[in-house]
């Protein structure tokens, strides 16, 4: 398996724990110094969006995405995309389309999430 497939098959895993509400499984994928920047601009590191999920605050209901491309520079891969992602953050429903930029790094346990950046999109 190339490296471009292993990061699609932990894009697929990263997404299912978040529909999941899987904490435990999202923060063993997570690296400690994570960035999730939402496309609302609020900032999470890995303690705050761990708790998001595991308290509910944050319950993703579905992510579609598409257009991914996967790019790696030694250690590190980024991954290019739109989204489509329905969650109720804080109670409140939200339908989401979204570009967005992440990045995984190699580290001694394997590939973990450290960077996310999204922004929405328009209907063009």
């Amino acid at each position: 398996m190339t490296v471009e497939k292993d990061i699609i098959a932990l894009e697929d895993k990263r997404c299912a724990a978040m529909t999941g509400r899987d904490a435990e499984a999202l923060a063993a994928m997570l690296h400690e110094d994570l960035v999730y920047t939402h496309s609302s601009a609020v900032v999470d590191d890995k303690a705050s969006y761990v708790d998001a999920i595991r308290s509910g605050r944050t319950r993703y209901h579905s992510i579609k995405r598409g257009e991914e491309r996967v790019r790696v520079y030694g250690d590190t891969a980024f991954v290019t995309g739109s989204a489509e992602i329905e969650v109720d953050v804080n109670g409140q429903h939200k339908s989401l389309r979204l570009r967005y930029l992440d990045a995984w790094t190699r580290t001694a346990e394997g590939w973990k999430f450290v960077a996310w950046q999204s922004t929405a999109r328009g209907n063009s």
